[in-house]
């Protein structure tokens, strides 16, 4: 069983939007499932592995915390126990499940044909692990990425992966909030935010660590509301209900230990949804 963990301050861990991408979970599982507070919630659009579900009302919420689901249904919930989750008292966080599609699953599945098996998580979390840093490098609230793996008869998952912002200030926070802040208001003038992020990067293997440190440079801007830019996104808001954001954000690694390389530079694109509300803690199962 693996696991991912994002953090504020497996199973695998996502931090996720219930829009059209939660439906991606789909590419992995046939029944996905998440506790958050004192409730279980399961998915079962194909109606295959729940009692009494419909395309009107695909799943399940149970309030485990008055329930015996636990006791009479440990295989599917005892999973859940971990990271300070035990399934009898409210939970604070969010723990998401994803049990693999197998081949058998897949032959006859009406969401996807494909199959994953542990070793395709395996190689996912490696690729994961090595565009972590990139992962974190423009989110406004989650500073640390964490992989597990939980071997069969093992009492609690082993940390694997790990990539966070290192020295954490409120002066990092201030500085990876300034999305929320300008959006907020009327910028009659552009607004620039430049400062350094650090980064350590962690490999864990028995009883051994390699760590890597990385420094970028970012400068974040928003364009005033009458550049030709801001005047774009109001149109596009007011004409056509799409709500975009005159933003910019570039990003250069300065780390002194890159190999024969001066600096690179990465720029990203922000997507305006980011900007809505979402569950505050996630993380998810594979297995």
């Amino acid at each position: 069983m693996g696991s991912l963990h994002f953090s504020n301050s497996c199973h695998f861990f996502l931090h996720i939007h219930f829009r059209v991408g939660f439906n991606s979970v789909y590419h992995l599982t046939d029944l996905p499932s998440f506790v958050s507070g004192k409730y279980v919630v399961l998915f079962d659009p194909q109606g295959a592995y729940l009692p009494r579900v419909s395309a009107a009302n695909p799943g399940k919420r149970i309030d485990f915390t008055g329930s015996s689901a636990l006791s009479f249904y440990r295989d599917q919930f005892s999973p859940y126990c971990t990271f300070g989750c035990d399934m009898q008292s409210p939970f604070s966080g969010t723990l998401f499940r994803f049990p693999l599609r197998n081949a058998d699953q897949a032959a006859r599945s009406k969401l996807s044909r494909q199959a994953y098996s542990p070793e395709d998580i395996s190689s996912m979390f490696v690729q994961l692990f090595e565009e972590g840093v990139l992962a974190l490098l423009f989110l406004k609230s989650v500073l640390c990425i964490e992989m597990y793996l939980w071997d069969v008869g093992e009492p609690e998952p082993k940390k694997i992966h790990s990539c966070s912002v290192s020295s954490v200030s409120d002066d990092t926070v201030w500085h990876r909030q300034a999305l929320v802040r300008l959006s907020k208001r009327l910028n009659t003038t552009a607004e620039m935010d430049a400062f350094l992020l650090d980064f350590v990067s962690e490999r864990i293997s028995g009883d051994e660590a390699k760590r890597q440190t990385e420094r970028f440079y970012v400068v974040q801007s928003m364009a005033a509301a009458s550049s030709r830019i801001g005047s774009f996104a109001t149109t596009a808001s007011k004409d056509y209900d799409i709500h975009l954001l005159p933003w910019a954000s570039i990003a250069a690694c300065i780390s002194e230990n890159l190999p024969n390389v001066i600096f690179n530079i990465l720029s990203f694109c922000c997507c305006p949804s980011l900007l809505f509300p979402s569950l505050s803690l996630s993380s998810a199962y594979t297995h």
